[in-house]
């Protein structure tokens, strides 16, 4: 199966995109059917700043320590260059990440989406050029 890919136009610890991601995966899991989304970082450090702003600091807290957490019935998966899985059924919001990692660290099979949110400009221009039937779901004011 195809993965669809999304991505925000936005740059920096932007929280309004992290959110309008967010709010998109779940959009996408009612529609897939599914019940986990991933949530792919680089390292269990980049769970600070915007991430714990919009996830909240017990959810942070939980992914930190157990690497997934349990949410008004969905299961959210953390996902790092260490913390792999094999099966993922489900979207995965890429939050932060270089867009040359993220075979890598969303290597499981079943992943239907990819929501990519950037952290610097021209991340999003290599996110686009890779995959330019991603759709923007998500126009931050501050990007030019």
């Amino acid at each position: 199966m195809m993965i669809e890919r999304f991505h925000t136009r936005s740059i920096g610890p932007d929280e309004d995109a992290l959110r309008a991601a967010f709010q998109y995966c779940g959009a996408l899991l009612q529609a897939r059917g599914c019940s986990t989304m991933g949530l792919a970082v680089h390292t269990k450090n980049n769970l600070d700043g915007a991430i714990r702003s919009v996830f909240g600091e017990d959810a942070i807290r939980v992914l930190d320590r157990d690497n997934k957490l349990d949410l008004k019935g969905i299961t959210i998966q953390l996902l790092t260059e260490k913390i792999q899985l094999r099966k993922l059924e489900g979207p995965v919001l890429a939050a932060f990440m270089n867009p040359g990692k993220l075979t890598r660290i969303i290597a499981c099979s079943g992943v239907t989406d990819v929501v990519f949110v950037p952290w610097a400009a021209e991340e999003h221009a290599a996110y686009v050029a890779a995959y330019p039937a991603s759709q923007e779901i998500f126009r931050s004011p501050r990007f030019s």
